[in-house]
Formats: C-alpha cells, structure tokens, sequence
C-alpha cells in the first residue's frame, strides 16, 4: 500500500499507464504490420500458384497427347510412351548434371536478388 501512495505521489502510475498503452499501441501498430506483409505475399503467390498449376496440367495432357501420338504412328502403347518417358528420363539426367553448376546457381541468384529488390 505504501508504494502505491509512493507511486502517485511522484506520478509514476500514470507514466506506467501511459507506457502501457504505448506499449499495447506499438503492438497493434506491429501485428498490423505483418498482416500486410503476409496479406501481400499471399496476393503475389496465389497467382503463381494458379500458373504452376496451368502448366502441370498443360505437360500431363501435352505429355499424355504426344504418347498417344507416337503411339499411333508406331502401332505400339510400350513405343509411344516408352519414348516419352525417355525423354522425361533424359530432362531428368540433365537437371541432375546442371544442379552443381554455377551458372546454375549465378541465374538462380541474380533471379532472386531482382525479385526482392522489386519489394
């Protein structure tokens, strides 16, 4: 009880409610700032996400397209897709070669940096 009467006295409960509710202001001020922050990304994202998914699809029924393709021309289900998943083969062997290079990593790099200085 004596430090209460001692607090106000000097005034200093109200300095301690004062920075109280600086401290709750400054707070909100935070919480609403990275609810922007991720409300932004978000609205950057989803539309690449709807991109990413387009092209899925457009290589699953393109891929699909070819294979029934080259099946008719070959008379043969094991040809036609067998060619097709060589070829996803050889995109793979390739990526796998090109994971370690530096150039690789330099366009990758530089990508990143334009993208985050645009912000």
């Amino acid at each position: 009880m004596k430090s209460s009467k001692l607090l106000g006295l000097l005034g200093l409960d109200k300095i301690i409610e004062s920075l109280q509710k600086l401290l709750e202001v400054r707070i909100a001020m935070i919480r609403k700032e990275i609810e922007e922050k991720i409300a932004e990304k978000l609205a950057k994202l989803l539309p690449l996400i709807m991109v990413g998914a387009s092209l899925t699809l457009l290589i699953l029924f393109g891929s699909l397209t070819l294979a029934f393709y080259l099946t008719e021309i070959m008379e043969s289900y094991v040809y036609g897709f067998g060619i097709v998943a060589l070829g996803y083969l050889l995109l793979t062997v390739i990526f796998i070669l090109l994971k370690d290079s530096k150039f690789m990593k330099k366009v990758f790099s530089d990508s990143i940096n334009k993208s985050t200085k645009e912000e």
